[in-house]
């Protein structure tokens, strides 16, 4: 399939169509000219186009649960998710190796194309147009929060947990292995560790591990 199709398929013309081609190239096919930089700017614009999207919807909400709603909407399923429905896997470029890789193990790539996508988007227009791109492809998620559910997971559990001990955050060292991610987190004298399929997997895992110790 060409680049072409892939503009039908996300609903956007590239006027630099080098920047769609860059948004699916993995570091994995190509060491130097990859979506790394890319993927770092469309996780920036994600998170503001929702937050600035609660903030307007939900005027009466406290900040947590907001957070809590935009961790929902970003996080790793969703879009992997958005990824399978756009056949994404039809056009990322990857090593022979990566290709080989198992569903799971490929899902932080998924999510990163994406990321990557959102921000060549941003870069071929402006501020306005990559917002409007975000929210058509969330369209459907979004039709469908409610402040009546429950938007907690265990990395937002445990930053509010330290929170109301007036802990800072905590900070998440998470690197990738040839079999996933590895992430780890300190609280006191206290080092957690775990495993996961994809970034968001490991971080979420060793915030389950810290929680539990925490809780006893």
């Amino acid at each position: 399939m060409s680049l072409d199709d892939l503009s039908k398929k996300i609903g956007y013309e590239f006027a630099d169509i080098k920047l769609l081609e860059l948004a699916i190239t993995h570091k994995s096919a190509d060491s130097k000219s990859n979506n790394e930089r890319l993927e770092f700017l469309g996780d920036a614009i994600l998170s503001t186009v929702v937050s600035e999207y609660l903030y307007t919807k939900f005027p009466y909400q406290k900040e947590g649960l907001l957070t809590r709603m935009r961790s929902h909407l970003v996080k790793g399923d969703t879009l992997t998710r958005i990824a399978y429905k756009l056949e994404l896997t039809n056009f990322i470029k990857l090593s022979k190796g990566t290709a080989n890789l198992s569903s799971e193990r490929k899902q932080s790539i998924l999510e990163g194309v994406v990321e990557a996508i959102i921000g060549a988007v941003m870069l071929d227009s402006n501020w306005e147009t990559s917002k409007k791109f975000v929210l058509k492809l969330l369209k459907k998620e979004l039709s469908k929060i409610s402040i009546d559910k429950e938007f907690r997971d265990s990395k937002t559990e445990l930053q509010e947990l330290l929170q109301s001990k007036k802990i800072d955050p905590p900070v998440y060292e998470t690197t990738e292995l040839d079999d996933g991610f590895k992430s780890s987190i300190k609280y006191e004298d206290k080092i957690f560790k775990a495993k996961g399929n994809s970034k968001r997997d490991a971080e979420r895992e060793v915030a389950k591990k810290a929680l539990k110790f925490i809780k006893i």
